[in-house]
């Protein structure tokens, strides 16, 4: 069996009977159809007036195609992603352990052997790597009392306000010329910003993601939504988080471990919504544990170059110096506002911290 469990080997055994590049493209040709019957029917649709018969035609073969895609998607989708994720975590690991052009070389051979059905290649290639990540990872385990020595180190955040605001600026007037395309530049742009100025426990955070890499799963990612109807936007922050904790990384620590956000989909979206509404409807009063309760959702579920993280912030902890910052703001007119996110980004970097042990990530 593989070091991936069961269901590799099943999502193997899939792949291997049926062309991957074939099932793409039928896919994708699919996808096509169903936007341009959407588009074309709500287009005769106002044209002609609501009662269209030509219109009502389109959205019927809409509907026909949609319901075919998602069949196709969920009766091939699962295996499909279980075997890119394996090959991809290996790449990953590969990517880190011997190098770039070891990498692109290794996601050739994949494609390839797939295409020859060498199964035997492929689950040794995909084990000798996970195995040489168990290897390292417990060469450079730490013992407990390294382990407890490492919280000694400051937690942080040293970036400036007029830093986060220039950045802020610069990619909303990037994200609006270009319609949206041009959000994972301004994303990348900010991410890296902020982390390149966090400290946990005494390690800098780096970003090594780019635009370039995100730009294609981003249409990707818009393309699903429109198909689906804007359900699967549900799903989008997730992945961006995701995306974004694999190029995240903790200074001397081992990156070929990985990195993931451990959090459901659903409950993460819940979070991010509610906890604005509810400081609204609070009337910030209560922004304090609000901010404590989301942190602690978040924080709690991110692994790092296989470091998990961990936030023992407490909404009381940070009450009177909000207050503070309240009173602060009303003297001013208003003007020390502006500098309270900051505030809010320091203390939460300095209650968190990097948890003991490693661990490899799990991506099926």
């Amino acid at each position: 069996m593989s070091r991936y469990g069961e269901k590799f080997d099943k999502a193997l055994a899939v792949m291997l009977k049926k062309h991957l590049k074939r099932r793409t493209v039928f896919i994708v040709i699919l996808s096509i159809f169903t936007a341009y019957f959407l588009m074309m029917g709500s287009i005769l649709g106002m044209q002609q007036g609501e009662n269209s018969v030509i219109g009502y035609i389109f959205i019927a073969v809409f509907a026909v195609l949609v319901s075919l895609l998602l069949l196709v998607i969920f009766l091939h989708y699962p295996q499909m992603k279980a075997y890119r994720n394996v090959v991809k975590r290996t790449c990953e690991i590969a990517y880190h352990l011997d190098g770039k052009e070891t990498s692109e070389s290794l996601k050739k051979e994949f494609k390839a052997k797939l295409k020859a059905k060498d199964k035997d290649w492929i689950l040794q290639t995909t084990d000798g790597y996970y195995d040489r990540c168990e290897e390292l990872k417990a060469k450079y385990a730490k013992t407990p009392n390294e382990a407890e020595n490492e919280k000694n180190g400051q937690s942080g955040f040293d970036g400036w306000l007029i830093q986060e605001i220039g950045w802020k600026l610069l990619g909303i007037l990037v994200t609006v010329v270009t319609l949206g395309l041009g959000f994972p530049l301004a994303y990348c742009w900010k991410v890296r910003w902020e982390y390149e100025h966090t400290l946990y426990d005494g390690k800098r955070l780096s970003f090594d993601g780019r635009a370039s890499q995100l730009i294609g799963n981003w249409i990707l990612w818009l393309l699903l939504s429109l198909i689906t109807c804007g359900i699967y936007i549900i799903f989008i922050p997730k992945k961006l988080m995701n995306w974004k904790l694999l190029h995240l990384h903790l200074a001397g620590e081992q990156p070929y471990l990985g990195g993931i956000f451990k959090g459901n989909p659903f409950v993460y979206d819940l979070v991010l919504i509610f906890a604005p509404v509810f400081t609204v409807l609070t009337l910030f009063l209560l922004k304090p544990f609000i901010i404590a309760w989301k942190n602690k959702y978040i924080q709690n579920r991110l692994i790092i170059d296989g470091r998990r993280m961990e936030f023992d912030g407490h909404g009381f902890q940070l009450w009177g110096r909000y207050l503070l910052w309240i009173l602060l703001t009303c003297v001013t007119l208003g003007i020390y506002g502006f500098f309270v996110h900051i505030r809010l980004k320091k203390w939460v970097a300095k209650h968190t911290h990097i948890r003991p042990g490693y661990a490899q990530i799990s991506v099926i």
